[in-house]
């Protein structure tokens, strides 16, 4: 088990898989609701009001299951992959907790080799996962792919600054442990400039219809983050996929 007081660096595989990290205290837990609310505006956008229970989304990514959990409770039928199996159990132990069996569905995989047929999904979503990837543009071509036509594709990562060095990695998994910020959870060699992201979205044929920051705030009390105008450390965005775009031509 991983020792919450112990300063040494883990691998992501072994952070991903411990079911320490998944739990309701840790930080993307609390959260979940703010970007769970992101999310469903921007399918209110792109589909119209109360959409979001009428699709089919896969979460890249799922992790513990937090996301899967919260837009299931919202309505959306949800598919979580990860390739991690530790991360997929707690997210099956989390759902069947939850009674919510018959609306979430994980897969082991990974996001550059995505198990899904061209066209399969409404809506994707892939929340702190990119900056993890090993292989960005592959990931963002099979998103792109996975896609249906008139499909959203929701994302948020970590910008490649200082300031988001200094937060995340040499204070946050420094100090946070408690919180999930394990030591050795990010590398800052795969944070992601906005500017390149924008261009491997493009690059597929999506269309990037926002970019903005993610930034916290206090709410009744607790931590949480919210879309706003610094995109200094972290950053949300929106991407749709023209009905005539064919992937690869």
């Amino acid at each position: 088990m991983l020792k919450a007081l112990r300063v040494q660096k883990y691998s992501q595989a072994e952070i991903f898989a411990s079911p320490e990290v998944w739990t309701n205290s840790c930080l993307l837990q609390q959260i979940t609701p703010e970007r769970c609310d992101y999310i469903e505006r921007c399918v209110d956008k792109v589909f119209g009001r109360e959409a979001l229970r009428q699709q089919q989304v896969l979460e890249i990514g799922c992790g513990g299951g937090m996301i899967c959990q919260e837009l299931a409770h919202r309505g959306a039928e949800m598919v979580g992959l990860d390739p991690s199996a530790g991360a997929l159990q707690a997210a099956r132990e989390r759902i069947q907790k939850a009674g919510l069996g018959n609306s979430v569905h994980f897969d082991q995989g990974c996001a550059e080799s995505l198990p899904y047929a061209d066209g399969s999904f409404s809506v994707i979503v892939c929340l702190d996962v990119l900056e993890h990837v090993s292989d960005l543009p592959k990931t963002i071509w099979e998103i792109a792919r996975v896609l249906a036509p008139g499909g959203i594709f929701i994302f948020d990562t970590i910008n490649r600054t200082w300031l988001a060095r200094l937060i995340l990695i040499w204070i946050g998994e420094r100090f946070f442990q408690r919180w999930g910020l394990w030591p050795g959870l990010h590398d800052y060699h795969s944070f992601i400039k906005p500017r390149e992201l924008r261009a491997l979205i493009r690059a597929t044929h999506l269309q990037v219809r926002e970019m903005t920051g993610f930034m916290p705030s206090l709410s009744k009390g607790r931590l949480t983050l919210g879309s706003g105008w610094f995109m200094g450390v972290s950053y949300v965005g929106y991407a749709t996929k023209g009905r005539a775009a064919q992937i690869g031509q």
